[in-house]
């Protein structure tokens, strides 16, 4: 077996066995891939090893795989959200601001009449029937634009967090937000929207598994 030497790289300090018949010559560390000039002994001690090429660089991470783009369905919920907030306030003041809601239920009754969409009135009076109807149509009904308005709200924020990539929870109640929000006014597009989203997200893991 030839002698050797043992040094210290000049880049890592990783040490290293030499061969003596390679002292003075270039070498390479096994650890870092530094090139240097190997020591030689003079008076019975060797000399300092003098680096020629710094350590190669460590090789680069593999690039973590990006998940889809959020974009296009993003921004879709967020404007539904948006105009759904903006109508559904709308008609609840109008709601509010009719006698309750009675007056305003009253033209909508009137108009699903005249559409074909119930049955005409009675052989009575229409218009008592109708007041009697609204009446009693009225706090049964008045929770529906609260809840569209929150359902929006959610949409909203659930868009946002898709912009964002945070929180996967918050996206995916979003998504089912915009999707089941049938009295919001944007049914259709919202649920475009938001079960596009939501197969993202379910092929993205949830950003990746984040929470």
């Amino acid at each position: 077996m030839p002698d050797t030497e043992v040094i210290s790289c000049p880049a890592c300090r990783h040490v290293v066995r030499v061969p003596t018949d390679w002292l003075g010559t270039t070498v390479q560390c096994p650890e870092c891939r530094a090139t240097f000039t190997a020591p030689v002994s003079e008076n019975g001690q060797l000399t300092e090893p003098v680096l020629l090429s710094a350590p190669a660089p460590a090789r680069a991470a593999s690039t973590p795989r990006e998940g889809p783009s959020y974009l296009l369905p993003a921004v879709g919920m967020i404007l539904v959200g948006l105009v759904s907030v903006g109508l559904n306030g709308w008609v609840l003041a109008q709601f509010l601001s009719a006698d309750g809601g009675t007056a305003f239920l009253k033209d909508r009754l009137q108009l699903a009449r005249q559409l074909g969409w119930v049955p005409p009135a009675g052989a009575g009076d229409p218009a008592a029937d109708d007041d009697k109807a609204a009446a009693e149509l009225a706090p049964k009904v008045v929770w529906v634009w609260p809840a569209a308005i929150g359902l929006a709200g959610l949409t909203v924020a659930g868009g946002m967090n898709l912009l964002q990539r945070r929180n996967p929870r918050v996206a995916q109640l979003g998504c089912l937000a915009a999707a089941l929000n049938l009295p919001g006014g944007c049914c259709i597009p919202g649920a475009v929207f938001g079960i596009w989203a939501l197969l993202l997200l379910l092929n993205d893991d949830g950003f990746g598994g984040r929470t």
